[in-house]
């Protein structure tokens, strides 16, 4: 199971809500939540690999470095999405308090789903073939047990914190969130 095939179903689910947010705000609020611990653990992922490419190791190395606009834009996705989550929980913590916080929560929402959209486009079709090929062609590597409890790990922190939170999204007066 691959946090980045988890991470693309919950942001389509997350893009969803944005469709009617006065009706699905508890579950844009929910889902978001879910969001942050798999996202924090796709970055920690990310860093790893990127910290181990840099120091020159030969199993990083050998694989080459990501597409240069890809490494151009990592920054902006990174910082986009981590504000994104910021002020989203912020704007839970303060609830209709802050029209500023609200205003970089919808810049940073474009601005990651742009970039996100690219990043997308670059490598999605590319994991899918190796989510396929990987089920069909290769014995489980090393550590897939391990990786599989830390994204199954992940989603579980995610629902601990929305069910955690949820007397604050019920706030929101959007209807109950676990309740």
């Amino acid at each position: 199971m691959s946090v980045a095939a988890i991470l693309v179903v919950l942001l389509a689910a997350e893009f969803l809500t944005l469709l009617d947010l006065r009706e699905l705000l508890n579950v844009h609020m929910i889902v978001g939540l879910i969001l942050i611990p798999p996202v924090l653990l796709k970055l920690g992922s990310t860093g790893y690999r990127f910290v181990r490419y840099y120091t020159r190791s030969p199993a990083y190395r050998e694989k080459g470095p990501p597409l240069l606009p890809i490494r151009v834009m990592a920054p902006v996705l990174v910082g986009s999405a981590l504000t994104m989550f910021v002020t989203g929980v912020w704007l839970l913590v303060l609830g209709h308090k802050s029209d500023q916080v609200l205003f970089f929560h919808q810049v940073s929402v474009i601005v990651f789903a742009v970039v996100f959209g690219v990043h997308l486009l670059a490598y999605g079709l590319r994991t899918i073939r190796t989510l396929t090929r990987a089920r069909h062609e290769r014995p489980r590597p090393q550590g897939a047990g391990l990786r599989s409890t830390l994204v199954a790990s992940s989603l579980g922190a995610g629902l601990v914190l929305a069910i955690a939170l949820s007397d604050l999204i019920a706030d929101w007066g959007g209807g109950p969130g676990f309740h």
